[in-house]
């Protein structure tokens, strides 16, 4: 029998520590992505300012007003990454033998954690990215155990993997 914390290319389930491994992986990321987004909020921000107390041109104006929008546009983004941030904190990812939001499913040759949006992040060897309960998939596998196949845009997959 594999041993559940290793990756194993045949490996099917993990225990609870390494689920935690993987969830603290996937908390690291999105918090730098949200600090990234913060820095550029923070970055535009300055270049909105112009000094009241001096005269500027109108193109200083406009670089200014252009600056403001993209500050906007960096602020609504880190406003989603936080939420991913809070999304991720709060999962519970016990062990589970059906897919639900917390669970670890795989198929097709990549892994997923349910329930959050995040970019793939590597822990112990595997690589796992973000599946959303608002994804088409995943009201194709939600209630899902480990061996059941569907069928996702004329593709039968099989899950192999349920953590």
């Amino acid at each position: 029998m594999a041993d559940a914390t290793k990756p194993s290319s045949t490996q099917t389930t993990m225990d609870a520590d390494a689920k935690a491994e993987v969830k603290k992986a996937l908390l690291a990321a999105a918090r730098a992505q949200l600090r990234a987004s913060e820095g550029g909020a923070d970055a535009e921000e300055s270049a909105a300012e112009l000094d009241q107390d001096s005269s500027f041109s109108v193109d200083e104006q406009s670089q200014a007003d252009e600056a403001g929008a993209v500050t906007r546009l960096f602020e609504a983004v880190s406003d989603r990454q936080q939420d991913d941030v809070v999304a991720i904190e709060t999962l519970d990812v016990a062990p589970t033998d059906v897919v639900r939001p917390g669970a670890i499913v795989g198929f097709g040759g990549a892994r997923y954690v349910v329930g959050v949006v995040s970019t793939a992040v590597r822990c112990g060897g595997e690589s796992y990215e973000g599946l959303s309960t608002d994804s088409p998939i995943y009201a194709e596998i939600e209630g899902l155990h480990l061996g059941d196949s569907f069928t996702f845009r004329d593709t039968k997959q099989t899950i192999d993997f349920l953590a």
